[in-house]
C-alpha cells in the first residue's frame, strides 16, 4: 500500500467529514451551552466534549455496523431520530430567557449551573449537536470505500487513516471551543443573548434538513 494512497483516504475522508462535523459552526453551538461556566468549569466540559467526540467517531469506525446489525437499523432511521432530537434541543434553547450573569462565577465545580450543564455533556452537547448522525453516516459511508474484500491489515491501516482525520476533526473542535470564552466576552451579555437565539434557530434548522435528508432516503423521494 503506497503513501499516496493512505493521503488520498486521509484527505478524502478530511474533506467529507469537515463540511458535515463542521467544527467552527458547531463550536459556537456548544458554547451557547457554556455561558456562565468559570475558566476551570469551561476547561473540564470542553475536556469530557472532545473525549465523548472520539469515542463515539472512532467507536462508530470500530463496531458501529456490529450496533447497527444488533438493533437491526438503518442509517436513514438513525438520522431521522438524530434530526428529531436537534430540534428538540433547538426549542429548548429558543424558550430559553437566555439570560447571563455579569458576576463571577464561583471557582468551584458544585454550583447548579455547573450540574444542569455536566448531565448535558453527552446528550445533546456532544450527540448529536458536536457529531451527529449526519456524521455517523458520513464515517459507515468511508468505511464501505475503504474495506479491502479478503484483507484485514490493509482494511485495519485504511481504517486508522480515517480515525486520523477524526482526531483532526475533534482537535479543531478543541481549539474553536477553548477559544470560544473570548468571543463570547467581547460580545457582552446582549451580543451572547442574540448569538445564542441565533444559533438556536440555525440549530433547529440543522435538525429539520436531518429530518428531511432521512425521509427523502426512506421514501425514495426528491424533497429538497
Amino acid at each position: 500500500m503506497s503513501i499516496s494512497n493512505l493521503l488520498f483516504i486521509f484527505s478524502s475522508s478530511f474533506m467529507a467529514l469537515f463540511p458535515v462535523i463542521n467544527p467552527l459552526g458547531n463550536s459556537f453551538i456548544v458554547n451557547g451551552f457554556l455561558t456562565g461556566l468559570n475558566d476551570q468549569q469551561r476547561k473540564s466540559a470542553i475536556r469530557k466534549i472532545v473525549t465523548n467526540y472520539l469515542l463515539i467517531g472512532i467507536g462508530t469506525l470500530v463496531i458501529g455496523h456490529l450496533f447497527l446489525l444488533l438493533f437491526g437499523l438503518a442509517i436513514p432511521v438513525i438520522q431521522l431520530g438524530g434530526g428529531i432530537l436537534i430540534c428538540k434541543t433547538a426549542m429548548a434553547l429558543l424558550s430559553d430567557a437566555g439570560t447571563t450573569s455579569n458576576d463571577e462565577p464561583k471557582q468551584t465545580l458544585d454550583n447548579p449551573k455547573w450540574k444542569e450543564i455536566e448531565r448535558k455533556l453527552f446528550y445533546p452537547i456532544t450527540f448529536p449537536m458536536s457529531i451527529g448522525p449526519g456524521s455517523i453516516s458520513v464515517i459507515f459511508t468511508l468505511m464501505a470505500s475503504a474495506s479491502i474484500k479478503g484483507s484485514f491489515i490493509k482494511t485495519g491501516i485504511n481504517y486508522s487513516v480515517i480515525a486520523l482525520a477524526i482526531i483532526c476533526m475533534a482537535s479543531m473542535l478543541y481549539i474553536f471551543l477553548s477559544q470560544g470564552r473570548k468571543m463570547m466576552e467581547k460580545l457582552g451579555t446582549a451580543g451572547n443573548l442574540i448569538i445564542n437565539k441565533l444559533v438556536a434557530f440555525f440549530t433547529f434548522c440543522i435538525g429539520i434538513q436531518i429530518i428531511v435528508t432521512g425521509i427523502s432516503t426512506i421514501f425514495h423521494v426528491d424533497i429538497l
